[in-house]
């Protein structure tokens, strides 16, 4: 238990960086002058990054120690965070450093599981610690946007950037200093090179916790990166009022770690592929519910907003524990490569996309336009599910 709390608490620093662009978005978005669209890009950038370096970063956690991995991801995000602080006055000049802070990310997440995973013997002590690893990334989340959105009332946008850099630094500090060296699991069968993900695409039981997973982080992420300007637009504008809306969506975060918890261990009860179809199902509805609400008072807005995220995070862990404990015998870390990397890669192009739906159903009004913007949100999950129920069903054709 003393591993599976240092690994996270490290991932909580680690993620320090993680919410800042954002909490500042609605600053940054009048300072820099950009649609949302340009916005919705700059914050797809992150993932990005994200996606272009996770398949070599947590497939070779196979082959070497994931810890390395670990402390260089670290090292990264907190070099792509401080670039930002000091180099960035606009789109393209924040654009590269949003990468670099994606890549960074690539390092720590699946790599910090994959240290755990590595330590831990037995299917249910695995999923117990990955239900908590994944709840953390949560708690990360939820404490970069209260950090974020204080630090920028405290020393404005840069030193927020910057202030959030020392995060991922003392991660990567505790893990060379706490954590002992180990080594990977050895594989069943002959490794080709570190980028032969064909063992875990041949699995259909893997691939379909994958195939959720990535409509699962579509609709989170998008949720995530425009939560604070639908705030903002319920709520007022002005600086107090985007301090009080990163609060609130941090406390949107912060809810997430209970259900991710609490979903893990309803699953081992109902089965994992009973809950994952109650989530994703209501998420779905509970997406255009939010979407429509901000004509209602802004408590209201705001529970909607909680008993969302606590629900989108239900099935979180479920789906990562599901997709480590049928991977293919040493392939873990390339089964959690694959996981990453399409899990995230919606990431990538939800953003923009809610963005695209907001300028384009601008002329409808704010009302309208954020309710088709939340309906897109909770459709990414819904196509997700889909795969998920498709692939399911070829696994009992076999």
């Amino acid at each position: 238990m003393a591993l599976v709390a240092l690994m996270c608490v490290a991932l909580v620093f680690a993620m320090a960086g993680f919410c800042s662009y954002w909490s500042l978005q609605p600053v940054l978005q009048q300072a820099w002058q950009m649609n949302n669209v340009t916005a919705g890009w700059l914050s797809g950038a992150f993932f990005g990054g994200y996606v272009l370096t996770v398949p070599f970063l947590t497939a070779i956690t196979d082959r070497v120690d994931a810890r390395s991995v670990f402390i260089c991801g670290a090292a990264l995000s907190a070099a792509g965070l401080a670039g930002l602080a000091f180099m960035a006055s606009g789109f393209w000049s924040a654009l590269p450093w949003r990468v670099i802070a994606g890549a960074g990310m690539a390092g720590c997440y699946m790599p910090g599981l994959k240290v755990l995973t590595d330590r831990l013997p037995g299917t249910v002590p695995r999923a117990r610690a990955v239900a908590f690893y994944t709840a953390c990334f949560s708690a990360g989340t939820a404490a970069s946007y209260a950090l974020a959105g204080c630090a920028l009332e405290w020393f404005g946008w840069r030193g927020a950037f910057l202030f959030a850099a020392a995060g991922p630094a003392l991660a990567g500090i505790a893990l060379a200093v706490l954590v002992s060296p180990g080594e990977p699991e050895a594989a069943a069968e002959v490794r080709s090179h570190v980028l032969d993900f064909r063992p875990v695409l041949r699995s259909r039981k893997t691939m379909s916790f994958i195939v959720a997973y990535a409509g699962h982080g579509a609709e989170l992420f998008a949720m995530r990166s425009w939560v604070v300007p639908f705030l903002v637009f319920c709520f007022g504008s002005g600086a107090e009022f985007t301090l009080n809306a990163t609060l609130l969506a941090a406390l949107t975060s912060l809810v997430a770690v209970a259900s991710s918890i609490g979903g893990a261990e309803l699953a081992l009860r109902v089965g994992s592929v009973r809950l994952i179809s109650w989530v994703m199902l209501t998420t779905f509805a509970l997406g255009a519910v939010v979407g429509f609400s901000s004509l209602l008072p802004f408590v209201v807005v705001a529970a909607l907003c909680l008993v969302y995220s606590a629900a989108m995070q239900a099935d979180s862990a479920v789906l990562t524990a599901g997709a480590v404990n049928t991977a293919p015998a040493g392939h873990r870390g390339a089964t959690l490569a694959v996981h990453s990397m399409l899990g995230f890669s919606g990431s990538l192009f939800a953003p923009p996309l809610v963005g695209a739906v907001l300028d384009l159903a601008a002329p409808l009004g704010g009302t309208v336009a954020w309710g088709l913007a939340f309906v897109t949100i909770g459709s990414m999950g819904l196509m997700g599910f889909l795969a998920f129920v498709v692939l399911r069903r070829r696994v009992a054709c076999q």
